[in-house]
Formats: structure tokens, C-alpha cells, sequence
């Protein structure tokens, strides 16, 4: 190996270690501003949770003393017109109310879904195909051995040859 090469490692293995670091070091590294913004934020998220969940826990004693049955989510929403008979929820009619999250994909679900529909018909047609084909041919070679039969002399036999005329005519007249 070169000197200089050698050299490079040797003189500082501090550099080589720290050449990759995360974003967040990055983000932290750069100014203490950032740092002490990002942990008030987080600071400030938690103090939220926290006095709402001691707020809910509160609304939840309240409504037991008082021989209610607890809100849980949407329904602690109450409206000004409502009694304070039509507090008393029960749960089987909540569920029922509830609206569910829509899909966000079930657009490519459906079409995926039509997709598929539309390479099983495919194949089927392809099969339908196939089988009509294979038919025609048996009929085609059936007729060519017919019309192919000759006499001893080399000549055809005109009973066949009559009667596919006849099948012609008769097939024109159906159409």
C-alpha cells in the first residue's frame, strides 16, 4: 500500500467512523435551537395528553355518579337540544350509528378486481375459440375426405358432390 494512503487511516479512525450519521443527529448537530424547539414541541403534545386524558377520566366519574352509561369517542358530543333523558345511550344503537373509515384504496381495489374479471372472460373466450375451431376442422376434413372419394376410373362420386351442393343451397336459404 501507498504512504499516503496508510496515513489516512491511521491518523484519524474518528473520521471514518462518524462519516454516516442519522438525519435526527444531523438536525440535533447543527444548532441547539432546533434541539430545544423539537423537545418543547414533544413537551407541549404530552401536557395536551395528559389533561385531556384527566379531563375524560373526570367526565367518566361524573357520568357513573350520576347513573349515566359514559360516552366513548363521537358520542360524548352532545347536542343543546338534547334531554338529559336521552343521555342514557345504549351501546347496541352507537355501533350501529357509527360511520366506518372508507378505504383509501378501494378504488384500485375495485379496479384491480374488474381486471381480473376481465382476464377470466378473456380466457374463456380464448377457450370458446379454440373449441369452434377445432370443430370447424373436423367438419372441413370430414368434407374433403367426401368430395375427395373417386371411382375406379379417377372420377368423383357425384352422390357426394350432390349432396353438398344441396347443403349449400339449404345453408343459403336459412340465412
Amino acid at each position: 500500500m501507498p504512504k499516503d494512503y496508510q496515513s489516512k487511516d491511521t491518523e484519524n479512525p474518528r473520521r471514518i467512523s462518524n462519516s454516516v450519521i442519522s438525519l435526527t443527529q444531523f438536525a440535533h448537530s447543527k444548532s441547539k435551537g432546533t434541539r430545544r424547539a423539537i423537545e418543547q414541541y414533544k413537551q407541549k403534545k404530552q401536557s395536551n395528553f395528559n389533561r385531556k386524558a384527566g379531563m375524560l377520566r373526570e367526565y367518566k366519574k361524573v357520568m357513573k355518579s350520576e347513573k349515566f352509561t359514559p360516552g366513548r369517542g363521537a358520542s360524548r358530543k352532545r347536542s343543546l337540544n338534547d334531554d338529559s333523558n336521552d343521555n342514557n345511550f345504549d351501546e347496541g344503537n352507537n355501533r350501529s350509528k357509527r360511520r366506518h373509515k372508507s378505504d383509501p384504496f378501494a378504488k384500485a381495489k375495485l379496479k384491480a378486481e374488474e381486471n381480473k374479471q376481465a382476464i377470466v372472460n378473456k380466457k374463456l373466450e380464448l377457450g370458446e375459440k379454440i373449441k369452434q375451431n377445432s370443430i370447424n376442422e373436423k367438419k372441413k376434413k370430414l368434407k374433403a375426405r367426401k368430395l375427395g372419394k373417386r371411382t375406379r376410373k379417377g372420377q368423383p362420386i357425384m352422390k357426394n358432390v350432390i349432396g353438398d351442393m344441396l347443403a349449400k343451397i339449404k345453408s343459403d336459404e336459412g340465412n
